[in-house]
């Protein structure tokens, strides 16, 4: 269901903008950026807080602000999200627009954490909500490229498709303590996403090269295994 969401999101949000392109006008993201980071904090809050006996306890947070910190340390050194999107510098404007939606919807926290949520538990929240968000940016893209960037939903989906059938095959491996990290990094990727539509382009944070962080909350979870082990 959550796969089926997004590409329809992708695809449809791309047809309207490109045939609405000339009317269409996105000058101030405020609001929408607003939204994604209020959702990307309950979310946050969610998955490295807990209750017990009316105390609120911190139970991933270590483990997440390494692989934060340390997503971005070798995000930066490898270039990333600069090597990523130079890709898209051809001379072809519909071309880059497909590359460009492929690299934003196929690259984030809720991309990866989603499918495996879904692969392990069954449960298409996080897609769903990627979804919900797609669609405006996808209209977005649809203005200003043009509607071919719609088949960039294709590309995404099989990612996604790709990622389950991982975490499906991995699935002894992945304890719901894994997951919870997965997705409070997860969160903070599409957290700081809606913090760069609203930033000075000097402030922006290149969340991209976050993602070795995801790396380093399984190498996290396997070396505190082999440990206690």
């Amino acid at each position: 269901m959550g796969f089926i969401v997004d590409a329809c999101s992708i695809a449809l949000g791309g047809i309207v903008g490109g045939v609405c392109r000339k009317k269409l006008r996105f000058e101030n993201h405020s609001a929408m950026a607003i939204g994604i980071m209020l959702i990307s904090v309950v979310g946050l809050l969610e998955n490295i807080l807990s209750i017990s006996d009316g105390k609120i306890i911190g139970e991933h947070t270590v483990i997440v602000a390494i692989a934060l910190v340390g997503g971005c340390t070798i995000g930066d050194a490898l270039r990333l999200e600069d090597r990523l999107y130079s890709l898209s510098n051809t001379q072809d404007s519909e071309k880059n627009g497909v590359i460009d939606a492929i690299l934003f919807f196929g690259i984030g926290g809720l991309q990866i954490s989603g499918p495996i949520l879904y692969a392990i538990e069954g449960d298409s929240f996080q897609l769903i909500l990627k979804g919900i968000i797609d669609f405006p940016f996808a209209i977005m893209l649809g203005a200003t490229y043009g509607k071919k960037i719609s088949l960039s939903s294709v590309v995404v989906v099989l990612l996604q498709v790709l990622i389950a059938g991982g975490a499906f095959l991995m699935g002894a491996f992945i304890s719901n303590q894994l997951l919870r990290q997965l997705c409070s990094l997860g969160y903070l990727i599409l957290f700081f996403s809606g913090f760069n539509m609203i930033c000075p382009p000097k402030s922006k944070i290149k969340n991209i090269n976050i993602l070795p962080g995801i790396l380093l909350i399984i190498l996290c979870n396997v070396f505190m295994e082999v440990v206690l082990a």
